[in-house]
């Protein structure tokens, strides 16, 4: 029976073009898009694979925060306020890691931790690849408070698309 399951799923990866773990970290790697609408950019690092806060939405506690319209925030001066380490604290938003993960022996699952800046807090956390363009991101405190959210891939933005919107 074991045999048989290796046989479905190497003949599954042969069919849709995955090869084990390098297919995996491939399909983690790259632009995500969360449910608030910011980007967080996945690709190798030292540790594994690491995820910076790439584009920057702003979300209405952002707003509250500061008291004034979305279009008047200027994201570049966002900072990491909520970091529990004063010395932290005054670090850009924008390009800043949320994310450390490393492989598992499943090659469609990163495991690791994930910095949630509206607490400055550091969770367990993993990614579970869905699909070409979807992951599950899960995130629980002392194992047992989790929240997950579904992730899906930012569309590819051509260089000649960028210029015309320039």
């Amino acid at each position: 029976m074991r045999s048989f399951l290796r046989s479905l799923v190497l003949t599954f990866a042969a069919l849709f073009g995955f090869s084990g773990a390098a297919s995996a970290q491939a399909l983690v790697e790259g632009v995500w898009t969360t449910p608030e609408l910011s980007e967080m950019t996945i690709a190798p690092c030292e540790q594994g694979f690491c995820g910076t806060l790439s584009k920057i939405v702003i979300t209405p506690e952002q707003v509250a925060q500061y008291g004034v319209a979305p279009e008047q925030i200027d994201i570049a001066s966002l900072t990491d306020t909520f970091n529990e380490d004063p010395a932290l604290k005054s670090r850009p938003m924008l390009g800043l890691q949320i994310l450390t993960l490393r492989a598992t022996d499943s090659p469609w699952r990163f495991e690791g931790e994930i910095y949630n800046p509206r607490d400055g807090k550091t969770y367990a956390g993993s990614i579970d690849v869905m699909g070409a363009d979807s992951v599950l991101l899960k995130g629980c405190a002392l194992y047992v408070i989790c929240q997950e959210q579904i992730w899906t891939r930012a569309p590819v933005v051509e260089e000649e698309e960028v210029v015309a919107a320039q």
